[in-house]
């Protein structure tokens, strides 16, 4: 059973939408940078420039969406304009469904269907490289000193979600895509660097990690409401299922929307930053359990 999430009064986000998904794949290369400058997708657009493209990225969002809603299941259906042919990525917490003219895609906490990745993908999302330096001696250090004790990866991953957290106090830098060890070493930067950092993390200390790309739902950003905005957070591998981590907004919910995964480089950025500008949200509803009604409405449309 569905319901459309009807407008709710607005709810702000304590935790800060960091990113640079748009700034950086203007320019973005999967070589490292030279070793003169930071490790980041450089260019010579300005701090106000990054933040201008940013927001005109942003994509409505059709309903102000509640903090119950975000907790459970959506339902969104999905246009390209001008068309576009996007392959949509299936995880353990997101379905799609493709149609002629429109994409219907379900975000959940466990209802993907997802399969098991083989060893070489494993592998590589175990493996460190030019962005997620899962074997530089400090990211190790940092590391071992705040994972969790045990073998539970939802346990360790969360505490290792909140140490990036409490680590990362820096100025938020739109202009860049900046590897881990940058990230750890300036404490600063946006989602992307939230993300390249907790992913190293894990690897660290032999989680395989994987970075998800595509588009965060917040009540305000950058002077709009109730949008849709460029975003990067972590998933996992527990053993069963590929589990999201989001160290720049707290947490994984249903608000979260991947076009694409991959290992932390930088080869997709462009194609994503293409799909998110042509991506029109045509209609959203939560989804309740058959004997579930649904919620009440504190401040319904006039």
């Amino acid at each position: 059973m569905e319901h459309r999430l009807k407008p709710t009064t607005p709810r702000l986000r304590h935790a800060v939408m960091l990113l640079a998904l748009a700034a950086a794949s203007a320019h973005a290369t999967d070589a490292p940078p030279p070793a003169a400058v930071p490790a980041a997708a450089t260019g010579s657009r300005t701090d106000a420039d990054a933040r201008e493209l940013v927001r005109s990225l942003l994509v409505k969002s059709p309903y102000r969406m509640s903090a119950q809603a975000l907790a459970g299941t959506i339902r969104y259906r999905f246009a390209l304009t001008p068309a576009l042919t996007w392959r949509w990525p299936m995880t353990g917490e997101q379905v799609v469904r493709d149609g002629i003219e429109m994409t219907t895609l379900t975000v959940c906490r466990d209802c993907g269907i997802e399969p098991a990745p083989d060893a070489a993908t494993l592998a590589t999302y175990l493996a460190p490289n030019a962005w997620v330096q899962s074997d530089a001696r400090e990211v190790r250090a940092f590391a071992r000193t705040h994972v969790a004790r045990g073998n539970d990866v939802d346990h360790r991953m969360r505490a290792l979600a909140d140490a990036v957290q409490k680590h990362m106090t820096g100025p938020t830098d739109f202009n860049g895509y900046h590897d881990a060890v940058t990230a750890l070493r300036t404490r600063g930067g946006d989602c992307t660097e939230f993300a390249v950092l907790l992913a190293a993390l894990g690897r660290a200390r032999d989680i395989p990690t994987r970075l998800a790309y595509g588009i965060a739902y917040s009540s305000r950003f950058t002077g709009e409401s109730h949008v849709f905005s460029p975003h990067v957070w972590v998933q996992a591998w527990d053993g069963k299922r590929w589990r999201s981590y989001d160290a720049g907004l707290g947490r994984f919910d249903a608000g979260h929307i991947a076009l694409f995964v991959g290992d932390g480089g930088t080869d997709g950025l462009p194609a994503v930053t293409r799909a998110i500008a042509r991506l029109r949200i045509v209609d959203a509803a939560g989804i309740v359990a058959p004997e579930e009604a649904p919620a009440p409405d504190p401040s319904p449309a006039p």
